[in-house]
């Protein structure tokens, strides 16, 4: 594809392509809270200054109307950072790889809102916008 500023090459890949929609969870047993990019950006960037930068794992606590964000170092020392969310269920807790939801989110306008479906700390996390981008997160094993 060429056009006046840029030219787009792309190959064929040889071989049946996986089916994608098989990737994205379907579940009933799931929480869906609504958030807003800019909100929570800014939280993981603030926790994420601690996190250990071989696993880039920050833990991810959802209840009683907050997210709790932690990450902890031996050198750097630890971080816990609060967002108010509309959410008041059971404590869901899961660590995500910061640098994965960072990737969805700055993509995003601060003010765009978006649904992100939890099921425990073992399942994908899903972000969808209105608009139909959606995003899937394999949770990291939780810390001892």
């Amino acid at each position: 594809l060429r056009t006046g500023r840029c030219t787009i090459y792309s190959r064929l890949v040889e071989g049946r392509y996986p089916n994608w929609r098989q990737v994205i969870p379907q579940r009933d047993n799931s929480v869906s809270i609504d958030m807003t990019v800019g909100p929570f950006y800014n939280v993981i960037r603030q926790a994420a200054i601690v996190a250990d930068q071989e696993t880039r794992g920050l833990d991810f606590e959802f209840g009683n109307g907050t997210l709790v964000l932690t990450a902890k170092t031996a050198d750097l020392g630890q971080s816990r950072v609060e967002l108010p969310i509309p959410y008041d269920g059971e404590v869901i807790k899961l660590k995500l790889d910061y640098r994965f939801v960072s990737d969805f989110l700055k993509v995003l306008d601060a003010s765009t809102t978006f649904k992100l479906d939890i099921a425990s700390s073992t399942q994908p996390a899903l972000m969808t916008t209105a608009d139909g981008y959606a995003y899937v997160v394999m949770p990291m094993a939780m810390d001892a």
